[in-house]
């Protein structure tokens, strides 16, 4: 939901105008700018352009994507107790060479793989003013470099939980 909430502090205020006192919101959000920890994804990969026109096109739209972990703060801010954030790696493919981790990379290249025109070719055609068969050109490369195993590129996704307090925990209004 990254980038289809407008003002992420009014959507946190009514998850939790809404909870009852002592419910849970859990968001689970994927950052969408890949990294790679021993530099096999660079910077002018198609992989890090195609994740900064996703970025240019949403904040044309008007509904920018946010960075994750500052989210944690504002559900503090608004109220919310026992508030954690765990990141998580999700593999581009089946690099990694933990079982787990390339079983998990399998899943996500074959998502990746059967979304990427979908979620791609509105941003770039509606707000970057591109034309279909040149969003469908430049996914050649993003989608060779997707299915790089020698790139060790993962998402990272954030979970963020946190709890409105029960009603004794509530602190009176000022």
């Amino acid at each position: 939901m990254t980038s289809s909430i407008g003002d992420w502090r009014l959507y946190l205020r009514r998850c939790f105008d809404n909870l009852e006192p002592g419910g849970w919101l859990e968001l689970q959000e994927l950052d969408c700018v890949p990294r790679s920890d021993d530099g096999t994804l660079t910077p002018e990969s198609p992989l890090n352009k195609w994740a900064d026109l996703l970025v240019d096109a949403s904040e044309k739209f008007g509904r920018p994507y946010v960075r994750i972990p500052p989210l944690k703060d504002m559900m503090i801010e608004i109220g919310f107790e026992d508030v954690s954030i765990y990141m998580h790696k999700w593999p581009t493919n089946s690099w990694p060479k933990d079982l787990k981790f390339k079983e998990l990379g399998m899943w996500q290249n074959q998502s990746m793989m059967e979304g990427l025109e979908g979620f791609t070719m509105a941003p770039l055609t509606r707000a970057l003013d591109w034309k279909k068969d040149e969003v469908n050109v430049f996914l050649i490369d993003v989608r060779k470099e997707i299915n790089n195993r020698d790139v060790h590129a993962y998402w990272p996704i954030y979970f963020i939980m946190g709890r409105k307090p029960f009603k004794a925990e509530t602190p009176a209004p000022a």
